[in-house]
């Protein structure tokens, strides 16, 4: 890829060396944001032996870790345009790093509640002053720009996924600790990447005012479309979270015969839950880049059908592969399949994300902080009724029909996606 055809320079900052620099800078701290973002999640089956949660305790973790992340996104998005300030931003990544790095420290649950909300809230106020300053930096590649961006968080979720186990497993969980030093060099270079990039093109807030009162009404009626498939779409995400943690969990005891954690079997579930997280990651990964460089802009309503579409026949059908009601029973060949599935449901509700947030910036010019929130956050933070819905489900339903209802989630976003503007969305291709 071309950063030169990348970064189309925006007045405010004429040199285009410097502009590359701050664009893969943040490109990179995106991927250190969502590392930490991704420790407590893997390790969960660990802090859950240790602390002696229940499901729903787990369950309310991670929804607490939505609402905080995604409650906070509109307000900052918000306050940084209105502001015309980038400083809330680092100010999130700096309350990311801090509390997940005391992570090994958590003795009860109430502490863990503190490190999740305050570390997932600085996470939250990361994601839309970071993206709107890529979107800035992107100029007329905006869809691509965004869609870099959104590799890098993959790679920093996969990378904590994937790592984090094996790093707490060898040197124990205290030592999360020494994770402060790599952070806190990224808040310094995060204030330097995107504190003197402006909020908005120019003439951006003009032309939005200078459209008919029907256009912008068509507008802000699409960034409801997309916001309501966000909302759904996140919901899969976080459900799919609780329910493969419970799914590695219950096969780490099958596989042992076992009724009760012990600390090495809830090691043994982390780095089964691990994996799978990743795959997801994976998948989101893959997708969002791919759509940043395959995706005509114009044709962004029919990846938002079709996309999702797919993906929820992969969430479907994990657990007929896994055998998500009978855990013990499924050869490795089942758990591979799986892994697929994972990643095949990680590209249909994730790869579609990107394209949301770069066509919502599109829709409102004048507000690209705001349209970054909503997409994100905005919808993150109802997106948290994920988690205790799917616990709920597995009590009524059972675990593999929890992954069919949340299947149908994800299909109904995709549905939705039909009643957006085709042609406002093809005028804004020009």
């Amino acid at each position: 890829m071309s950063s030169a055809g990348l970064l189309d320079s925006p007045p405010a900052i004429p040199a285009l060396g410097r502009i590359r620099a701050r664009t893969w800078t943040t490109v990179a701290i995106h991927g250190v944001v969502d590392f930490f973002s991704y420790i407590l999640i893997p390790l969960m089956p660990v802090m859950s032996q240790r602390l002696h949660l229940t499901p729903g305790q787990v369950a309310a973790t991670l929804a607490l870790g939505s609402v905080a992340s995604g409650l906070i996104q509109p307000f900052v998005a918000w306050a940084s345009d209105r502001l015309d300030t980038r400083w809330l931003g680092t100010a999130g990544l700096l309350a990311a790093v801090v509390p997940y790095s005391l992570l090994g420290y958590a003795t009860t649950f109430p502490q863990l509640l503190v490190i999740q909300v305050i570390g997932a809230a600085g996470v939250g106020a990361f994601h839309p002053v970071a993206a709107a300053a890529i979107g800035t930096l992107s100029s007329g590649r905006r869809s691509l720009g965004v869609a870099v961006f959104f590799m890098g968080g993959m790679i920093g979720g996969i990378t904590g996924s994937l790592l984090s186990p094996v790093y707490a497993d060898r040197y124990g969980m205290p030592a999360l600790i020494y994770l402060l030093v790599p952070g806190m060099a990224s808040v310094l270079a995060l204030g330097w990447a995107v504190h003197s990039v402006g909020h908005t093109a120019r003439g951006a807030r003009e032309s939005h005012l200078a459209l008919s009162a029907a256009e912008r009404s068509s507008r802000w009626a699409a960034i409801g479309l997309l916001y309501l498939a966000n909302v759904l779409r996140f919901t899969v995400s976080t459900a799919l979270v609780w329910l493969i943690i419970t799914w590695a969990e219950r096969r780490t005891l099958a596989g042992a015969s076992a009724v009760e954690m012990t600390k090495e079997l809830s090691e043994r579930a982390a780095r089964l839950n691990g994996p799978t997280q990743a795959a997801i990651q994976v998948g989101m990964g893959i997708a969002g880049v791919g759509a940043g460089f395959l995706l005509a802009r114009g044709t962004e309503k029919r990846a938002l059908v079709v996309v999702p579409t797919l993906g929820a026949l992969a969430v479907a059908a994990f657990p007929f592969l896994v055998g998500a009601n009978q855990p013990g029973a499924a050869a490795w060949v089942g758990i591979a399949g799986g892994f697929v599935a994972m990643l095949l449901a990680g590209i249909g509700f994730g790869g579609v994300i990107p394209v949301s947030i770069a066509l919502a910036q599109r829709l409102l010019p004048h507000r690209t902080g705001l349209a970054s929130g909503l997409m994100m956050g905005g919808a993150w933070c109802v997106a948290a009724v994920g988690a205790p819905m799917a616990e709920r489900l597995d009590r009524i339903a059972g675990l593999g029909g929890a992954y069919l209802i949340i299947a149908g989630l994800l299909l109904a976003s995709g549905v939705l996606a039909l009643a957006l503007p085709g042609g406002l969305i093809r005028t804004l291709a020009h």
